[in-house]
């Protein structure tokens, strides 16, 4: 079988000779990104991609390695920087599978090995663009020396670097300023990494005139980012390379939904034609659809996982093909939290409608051991402002997030911990439990020592929650309720009774 390259595409009978001229053609480097993993490929490169194939944009990327044990570049270089984009799911109730080759990637740099390759980018005046997804930890500042011939560590050291580069090369000069938009899902990411980029400068003692310039002609938008990316199909590769007719080691699985939210002061519609190649993109503040994205998204994710999980079931999809624990999640999103959010009746609707879809996409088997990890903190994050919202306007609390805690209860029972982690049990089957210290050592103690804590005591633990939770109108009463339920019937009975008898909002 054949490799995917640029010498192999026209052995590709099912690749239409728009796509190939599109592969061929010649387009000048506009952006570079400072990572190459599936998420970017997926997300951003799936954008350059839609705008190329319009005649929107008319550029390629740089990829840029950025840690010194990155495993992509070579794959890139090896395949002449193309691979696959898989995006399958449900969109209008239908399901969807898009498959194209991917060539919006020019180049792909180490720049651990070509340091003066990555600094010379700065001297190209037709790269404008830099889009980053380094990780939470990407965005971060370690205490580094100046580079000179070799590369720093840090993501946004390898930034400055570059930056001071194209302050020297252009002079000062106001217009040769970049358009910098991190990916990264951190709040306030944009203005997060222009702080460390100025930390550094003034530490490296560069001039005052750079740091002027990065302040006011450099832009750092604020974003969201969303798109589920699983990456590469491991488990049906030999399926895959059947249908393709060829090799790539490189193959980018996501789903159709994508939602890119940037916020700047600046008017960058025209520079970045989004909108016009019909990509789901909002200009303006980030904080509402962040509000959104974690209310509807996140929220549901971490009150149905223990639900489901103890009922029998493992991945989100199995959630919604269940009838009892898909009706839970409705109840949640329609009725418990839709209505808390202050946001235009059409969209938000529109959203969650989305998000049904995503949960029942037979294509992304989101494991519900997995949104279980670090559960405690992801409820005080995600769930309990929707909680303050929600006691604010009907002065109690949602039958189905006191259900969700008794279920977490049951869901933390240890057999043994190890490791900042205790396993436990369902059915035979051992799952890991991670959390902060305090949080297992608290339910521990709640399930092997005999009645030395009640469920009461648990939830006025504010190191565990934040707060006492036996505070909260009829939230101890109804924990303890269903806690009792599922103990005694399972969770799938507790639950469907929990539905037929519980209040209208």
């Amino acid at each position: 079988m054949i490799t995917l390259n640029k010498d192999n595409i026209s052995k590709l009978s099912h690749i239409s000779a728009t796509d190939k001229e599109l592969i061929q053609k010649e387009l000048p480097e506009k952006v570079i990104q400072f990572g190459e993993g599936n998420f970017l490929r997926a997300y951003i490169n799936w954008m350059i991609q839609q705008m190329n194939k319009q005649d929107l944009f008319n550029g390629r990327t740089v990829a840029i390695q950025p840690t010194p044990h990155g495993k992509v570049v070579p794959k890139l270089k090896k395949q002449d920087n193309l691979y696959t984009t898989i995006l399958q799911g449900i969109e209008d109730g239908k399901e969807k599978q898009e498959i194209e080759i991917n060539s919006s990637i020019s180049r792909s740099i180490n720049p651990y090995d070509e340091w003066e390759a990555f600094l010379s980018l700065a001297e190209k005046d037709s790269i404008e663009f830099i889009f980053s997804n380094t990780t939470e930890a990407g965005v971060v500042y370690m205490e580094e020396d100046y580079p000179v011939k070799e590369s720093p560590l840090s993501f946004p050291a390898k930034l400055t670097a570059l930056m001071h580069r194209r302050f020297i090369y252009a002079k000062g000069d106001p217009e040769a300023g970049f358009v910098i938009i991190p990916c990264e899902l951190i709040e306030e990411n944009g203005s997060l990494l222009q702080s460390i980029v100025i930390r550094l400068a003034k530490e490296w003692d560069l001039d005052e005139e750079f740091i002027q310039w990065v302040e006011k002609h450099n832009i750092f938008c604020n974003t969201l980012v969303d798109r589920i990316v699983p990456g590469f199909p491991r488990e049906n590769l030999d399926e895959w390379e059947q249908k393709l007719g060829y090799q790539d080691i490189l193959m980018a699985v996501g789903e159709p939904f994508h939602l890119f939210v940037i916020e700047s002061d600046k008017e960058l519609k025209n520079k970045l034609p989004f909108l016009e190649a019909g990509l789901n993109v909002k200009w303006g503040e980030v904080q509402p659809f962040r509000e959104m994205k974690v209310s509807l998204l996140n929220a549901p994710h971490t009150l149905l996982f223990s639900v489901g999980f103890l009922s029998g079931l493992k991945t989100v999809r199995e959630v919604m093909e269940n009838p009892v624990s898909s009706s839970y999640v409705k109840r949640v999103i329609f009725k418990d939290i839709l209505p808390l959010l202050s946001f235009e009746q059409e969209e938000k609707k529109a959203f969650a409608d989305s998000v049904m879809e995503r949960f029942q996409n037979p294509f992304v088997k989101h494991q519900l051991s997995d949104l279980g990890l670090n559960a405690v903190q992801k409820m005080k994050s995600r769930v309990f402002p929707l909680l303050n919202k929600h006691i604010e306007l009907h002065q109690r609390v949602p039958d189905a997030f006191s259900f969700s805690i008794a279920a977490l209860f049951h869901y933390y029972r240890p057999t043994t911990i190890h490791d900042g982690h205790f396993l436990s049990v369902k059915d035979g089957v051992e799952y890991k439990v991670r959390d902060d210290e305090v949080v297992l050592q608290t339910f521990m103690q709640f399930w092997q020592t005999e009645g030395s804590i009640t469920i009461q005591e648990v939830l006025s633990n504010e190191k565990v929650w934040g707060r006492d939770l036996n505070q909260l109108p009829g939230m101890t009463r109804a924990v303890v309720h269903f806690f009792e339920a599922i103990e005694e019937n399972g969770a799938k009975v507790a639950m469907k009774e929990m539905l037929n008898s519980a209040k209208p909002v």
